[in-house]
């Protein structure tokens, strides 16, 4: 399953064209349903709104290249209520004793359902170079607050 590092920079086809109509910047994350609700794409300028696709509008979704029918599936609004990938990563990680397990670096998305199955961990530098990172399950009970995420 690809992590979110890896979905940004993918390129966003039109069908009908055949033409790239956009890189993926960010996925924005619906923590309640533990799904990736939408793609941003890349802005061409300063004074551009965002460009965002819904999941749902994508005709084919990865792990190399997206696809939407056409334009149209493009929208000009974020949608409310959801998390950008990039506010995500360096969130502390707590178990309800409070004790820390590690900062999140990364979801890891199935594709092409968009559901997050787990968070990647970093528990520091050295760790990561001697053991890897640590993918923790999204299972049981997962509190989303502003500076980290606590586990039951």
């Amino acid at each position: 399953m690809p992590k979110g590092r890896e979905l940004v920079g993918l390129p966003v086809l039109n069908q009908e064209r055949g033409e790239e109509v956009g890189r993926v910047q960010d996925l924005l994350y619906d923590e309640k349903s533990a799904q990736v609700k939408a793609l941003v794409l890349a802005e061409g300028g300063w004074l551009q709104q965002p460009r965002v696709i819904t999941f749902d509008k994508l005709q084919s979704r990865g792990p190399k290249t997206f696809t939407v029918a056409g334009t149209d599936s493009i929208d000009s609004e974020l949608p409310a209520g959801l998390r950008r990938w990039q506010e995500i990563k360096g969130l502390r990680l707590l178990n309800r004793d409070g004790q820390e397990l590690g900062l999140v670096e990364d979801l890891v998305v199935d594709l092409p359902s968009g559901q997050v199955k787990a968070l990647e961990v970093s528990t520091g530098l050295v760790n990561d170079l001697l053991e890897g990172r640590r993918e923790v399950p999204l299972t049981g009970d997962f509190k989303w607050e502003s500076q980290g995420i606590i586990i039951g």
